[in-house]
């Protein structure tokens, strides 16, 4: 066996050992999966899915050949990284989770059947990646600076939820991202026939409570709203700022 550590594949296991993610996402999960007849426990499901997006394989059906891979084996914690041991006969010698697997855990909380087994509950998996994000954040840090901004993310093919935005010019998704710096707080997926502001305030009261939470007394700026917070304490009634700015590319544009 030829083992290539190019990939980074254990550095993302010591990384997710050190950060405690899939581990904390894991509890998130209520699995009602007979014991007897489970190969893959929920933490080592979602490692599994999570290195392979880290790897740049994002589709489901990737993992038909990557459950084949003995070092993503190793760095989902298989103690038998060749699949030798498996319950069933048929599927000895491969040691991670087919595709239709990583599939069930992602919509039991959509289809009823005898194998959706894995329900998730939203809400505590939005508060568990926005606390793993706030944890990133010195301790001592006095001031945090909160960037808001929609993206929008092109779809290829009849994706439930596209919508065409005039701005894009393309069947989008529109979804809405909070950084601090460099840190990622919140990444939520929207469809895009809806204003870009949509669910901004009610984003920001969960990241500034959990910044809150771990840095009391930090002073928090939202960006895009400075100017217009000053102006409503100088004038004592809500206001709207509009910025323009100057922009020209580099050879394909003929002036700015």
């Amino acid at each position: 066996m030829v083992v290539d550590f190019s990939g980074g594949t254990l550095l993302l296991r010591q990384a997710d050992r050190g950060l405690g993610l899939t581990r904390q996402l894991a509890r998130c999960v209520e699995d009602t999966r007979d014991a007897r007849w489970v190969d893959h426990s929920v933490e080592q499901l979602l490692a599994q899915r999570l290195y392979g997006l880290a790897l740049g394989y994002e589709d489901l059906n990737d993992h038909q050949a990557l459950r084949r891979d003995p070092l993503l084996a190793v760095a989902c914690e298989k103690k038998d990284p060749q699949g030798e041991d498996r319950l069933i006969p048929a599927f000895r010698g491969v040691a991670l989770a087919s595709a239709p697997t990583l599939n069930r855990l992602e919509l039991s909380n959509e289809r009823q059947g005898r194998g959706h087994k894995l329900r998730h509950d939203p809400e505590a998996v939005a508060v568990c990646v926005l606390e793993m994000g706030v944890r990133c954040l010195a301790r001592h840090t006095r001031e945090v600076v909160l960037d808001v901004d929609a993206m929008g993310q092109r779809v290829h093919g009849e994706q439930e939820g596209r919508f065409f935005h005039g701005y894009y010019d393309d069947y989008c998704y529109l979804p809405l991202y909070l950084f601090a710096g460099s840190v990622p707080l919140w990444a939520q997926l929207r469809t895009a026939d809806q204003d870009a502001a949509h669910g901004v305030v009610e984003a920001l009261e969960q990241v500034v409570k959990a910044l809150r939470a771990r840095l009391p007394g930090v002073r928090i700026l939202v960006r895009a709203l400075m100017m217009a917070r000053a102006q409503q304490c100088l004038c004592g009634v809500a206001t709207r700022e509009f910025i323009e700015f100057e922009y020209a590319t580099r050879t394909s544009w003929s002036r700015e």
